[in-house]
């Protein structure tokens, strides 16, 4: 277990029990990665925002049932996705006939040296609208396995529980999403390669902390 994911459990238990003194340093551990998944679960930044603060109250409502084997980004994961079908539902939609789009959260692959290179960076931005306009095509259940999986890189047993379905599904769902998300990629001029979220890691890192940055500035 990481040194982060400890620190999370132990903040998220004192919290749970009432020690609001630590709801900073939780918050400042828990949101980048919050934040930029309810971006990928929103049509808009607006929208986006409006899920992670619901995410956030409802964190707090819910806090004296958390439990302290659950890790709390996980649990935080689930109530946005719950957020989101909810708002959805308010919408008269189906999950499975929506799809959602976002700021940016995965692109091309970047090496460190060239990861502000201005081309590179157009090209990187070129690769996130084909991967967010085909998870807009996706059905929920697949987008949110794809994001959970292959842009969190979650496992797959942890992915199940934060849906709330089996470890097949899981794997089927994100399978079928890396197919659409291979295929567009490809269409566009890209290799499949350049889909890999792998090859795709230092540059969802910067990304990472730009958007925790934007989230403690606007707090």
């Amino acid at each position: 277990m990481h040194t982060e994911d400890l620190e999370a459990r132990e903040l998220m238990r004192r919290y749970a029990n009432g020690e609001d003194a630590v709801f900073a340093r939780l918050y400042a551990v828990l949101a980048p990665r919050l934040y930029r998944f309810c971006q990928r679960l929103a049509r808009d930044r607006a929208e986006g925002d409006d899920y992670f603060q619901e995410t956030l109250l409802r964190l707090h409502r819910a806090r004296a049932t958390y439990q302290a084997q659950v890790n709390p980004l996980y649990w935080a994961f689930a109530i946005a996705r719950s957020v989101h079908l909810t708002r959805l539902r308010y919408r008269g939609r189906r999950p499975e006939a929506v799809g959602a789009t976002g700021d940016a959260a995965e692109s091309y692959a970047l090496s460190a040296d060239d990861r502000y290179d201005p081309e590179a960076h157009s090209r990187a931005q070129d690769l996130v609208q084909v991967v967010t306009r085909t998870l807009q095509k996706m059905s929920e259940k697949n987008r949110s396995a794809y994001i959970l999986l292959r842009e969190e890189g979650l496992s797959v047993a942890d992915a199940a529980m934060i849906l709330g379905t089996t470890q097949n599904a899981v794997k089927q769902r994100a399978h079928r999403a890396d197919v659409q998300v291979r295929d567009a990629v490809t269409v566009a001029g890209w290799t499949p390669a350049d889909a890999d979220p792998v090859a795709r890691g230092a540059e969802r890192a910067w990304m990472s902390q730009r958007a925790g940055a934007d989230v403690i500035e606007g707090s």
